[in-house]
């Protein structure tokens, strides 16, 4: 266990740097800190006495800075206090150099937190000012592994790029879905009719139901899920996966979505694997497809510039810019956040600087 405050450092600058963007567990290390300074109402070492509180602090100021709160479930965020993270006796230590430094390690956390959304407002901008003549996808993905404060969302990046372009595909093609029943179901229909008119939209009256199709994005899941990313309302659901695969992991994805049509989208490393395993007897029927990255980046560049690049790159690109736009939130506030707190003004500590 770290018993100096380079030990304590080193253990929190490896949270730092496995956090997504959002810093949701630095920041919360920061408010117990923050608190400790100026509330004094709990103990440090008793993990009882903030473990649930801390989540109230952190979510107060991210919702002020990023206008959202973490999803994951409450056992995932409590994990920040796991004795491979942050537990009691190194938060212990961190909280006397805040008070030698008069907030000099809230302070450090959130100087972190303002490069990283640097790193993000940076690329909004350049999604948001894309020309479809010179856009390249790939080049958008190296991005995300080469800039280490964004590389941790590149999961959400592949979700964002794939959602846009079967959105954009979708309904660019004025696609419809139509639901109906038959005149054999009709005595039933009777039966059921209040029951089929907020489940299906229909009714004796109209036993017919058009409706736009469309591609959602699920968009909370967090690290460690493997749950739905998309879903259609024309059937499948679709996985978004960029991380390495082995067949036990690929089961375990395709055994998870209870969907009979679900489409797989991964590296084309990956894409192997997952054929394997959706070939085995029960699976194969339920896989619909397995879209590659390489494949992706093959139909954005149709999109932006292939026959009908007209009418399909400026939907996709503003599809795009909307995704990250909303996944990504700008954080105009963090300047007025530091100086209202009073870190502004304060001199860094040797010990703290960057």
């Amino acid at each position: 266990m770290p018993n100096t405050v380079v030990d304590a450092k080193s253990r929190l600058d490896l949270i730092i740097k496995k956090a997504r963007v959002d810093l949701y567990k630095p920041i919360q290390i920061a408010e117990v800190l923050y608190r400790s300074r100026t509330v004094r109402d709990f103990e440090i070492l008793s993990i009882e006495s903030f473990r649930n509180p801390s989540c109230k602090w952190r979510d107060l100021v991210t919702k002020r800075l990023l206008g959202k709160v973490p999803t994951s479930s409450a056992r995932y965020q409590h994990d920040i206090w796991n004795d491979s993270a942050i537990p009691p006796p190194v938060l212990s230590i961190l909280d006397a150099e805040n008070h030698r430094t008069k907030g000099g390690v809230e302070h450090y956390i959130y100087r972190r937190f303002q490069q990283r959304q640097g790193t993000v407002d940076g690329l909004i901008a350049l999604v948001s000012n894309a020309d479809p003549r010179s856009f390249q996808l790939q080049s958008l993905l190296d991005l995300f592994v080469t800039s280490a404060g964004i590389r941790r969302s590149i999961d959400k990046a592949y979700e964002i790029v794939t959602h846009s372009l079967f959105e954009t595909i979708v309904t660019s093609l004025r696609t419809t879905v139509t639901v109906s029943v038959p005149h054999q179901s009709f005595e039933l229909l009777r039966e059921f009719e209040d029951l089929a008119g907020k489940l299906l939209g229909i009714g004796r009256a109209k036993t017919k139901s058009e409706m736009d199709a469309h591609v959602f994005r699920v968009g909370v899941t967090n690290a460690a899920d493997r749950g739905l990313d998309m879903w259609a309302n024309f059937g499948p659901a679709v996985q978004v996966k960029h991380l390495t695969l082995n067949e036990e992991l690929a089961t375990s994805i395709i055994d998870q979505v209870e969907s009979d049509s679900i489409v797989i989208v991964c590296r084309d490393s990956d894409a192997k694997v997952i054929s394997t395993v959706a070939k085995q007897i029960g699976w194969g029927r339920r896989v619909r497809g397995i879209v590659r990255e390489s494949e992706l980046v093959e139909w954005y560049d149709r999109c932006l510039r292939g026959t009908f690049s007209k009418q399909l790159a400026k939907p996709l690109l503003k599809q795009l810019a909307e995704g990250f736009k909303s996944e990504f939130p700008q954080t105009s506030g963090v300047t007025a956040f530091l100086a209202e707190r009073g870190y502004s003004q304060m001199r860094v500590d040797p010990q703290w600087k960057d």
